[in-house]
């Protein structure tokens, strides 16, 4: 029956990693509006719930999974993508109803009729945001707002190069947060996956506000339950990384793209020296654990004793 119940709990993991990147490029579309920024605290809260469902599948024996079905990448009224995201709360209520219904253990049950309720609440939220957005547009019209110039393409390359990056470590570290049983290890690493993510919307909005597309599309990622091997991988994601934004920086012209750059590469090389500090931790903890037992616990202890006297007395 667990099996059942991770293959459950793993598509609606793949759920929310849908909704959480459908939600994030509709609200970067938006730009500084109140919208955008409901929007992100949705998406927020579709995180944690993804976090829960990795917990649980952990807790069952299973693994977590990073896949996500596709998102809606047209740019639509504002109001119709307000729409779409009602249509893909429907699906989740849908599912998790059936789920519920599918599912034997309380403690999920609980965990996703709590879920639910989230969705409910979001399902009209984004109702009341197409209606709101709709109003908006109506009185603008005929306005003829200027729109800002696309990027360079090859600027728009960039930071999509940047926004590919941190999709895939924002994975791969939560991935490796998920898998790690110790608590410390466990929480920095998801500090920075974190960390990661504002980076990705940064790198987006950026996108968004001059008039391109950011592509949510994740490369290569490590996942496996071995804590050295995924520190050392992460190592290797942010050297690459540090790297290529320092040479990518000389080839800004505009001071604000050139100052956002250089911040996350700053902050890349800090998560460096992180990880270096926990993989030689994880390393100590390794060499103690298998570590040989002390000399004399295997070599003979000397000859025996020849029995006493008095011994011998007491066996007669």
């Amino acid at each position: 029956m667990s099996e059942t119940t991770i293959a459950l709990l793993r598509e609606d993991m793949k759920g929310e990693h849908q909704a959480i990147i459908q939600y994030l490029r509709h609200a970067y579309a938006l730009g500084e509006t109140p919208e955008a920024a409901e929007i992100e605290g949705i998406a927020r809260e579709e995180m944690r719930h993804f976090h829960w469902l990795a917990d649980a599948i952990v807790e069952l024996g299973g693994d977590p999974t990073m896949e996500r079905p596709p998102v809606d990448e047209t740019r639509d009224a504002p109001s119709v993508q307000m729409l779409k995201d009602v249509d893909l709360e429907q699906q989740a209520i849908d599912q998790y109803r059936d789920h519920i219904e599918r599912i034997d253990d309380p403690k999920i049950r609980r965990l996703l009729s709590r879920i639910l309720h989230d969705e409910l609440v979001h399902k009209g939220e984004f109702a009341e945001f197409a209606e709101a957005l709709e109003e908006q547009l109506a009185a603008e019209e005929g306005e003829g707002e200027a729109t800002d110039a696309a990027p360079s393409a090859r600027l728009a390359e960039v930071l999509n190069q940047g926004v590919q990056h941190e999709y895939s470590v924002v994975l791969q570290y939560l991935y490796h947060a998920f898998m790690t049983p110790d608590k410390e290890p466990a929480e920095e690493i998801e500090d920075i996956a974190i960390n990661e993510m504002q980076h990705l919307g940064w790198l987006a909005e950026e996108l968004f506000e001059k008039g391109a597309d950011a592509k949510f599309e994740h490369g290569k990622l490590v996942l496996t339950d071995d804590l050295i091997k995924n520190l050392k991988a992460d190592i290797a994601i942010e050297r690459e990384v540090t790297e290529d934004y320092s040479e990518q920086i000389p080839e800004f012209t505009e001071e604000d793209i050139v100052a956002l750059v250089e911040r996350i590469r700053d902050h890349e090389i800090d998560h460096t020296a992180v990880f270096q500090y926990l993989l030689d931790e994880a390393k100590e903890q390794a060499s103690i654990e298998t570590a040989e037992p002390p000399k004399d616990a295997d070599e003979p202890k000397g000859p025996p004793k020849p029995p006493s006297v008095g011994s011998l007395v007491n066996r007669g």
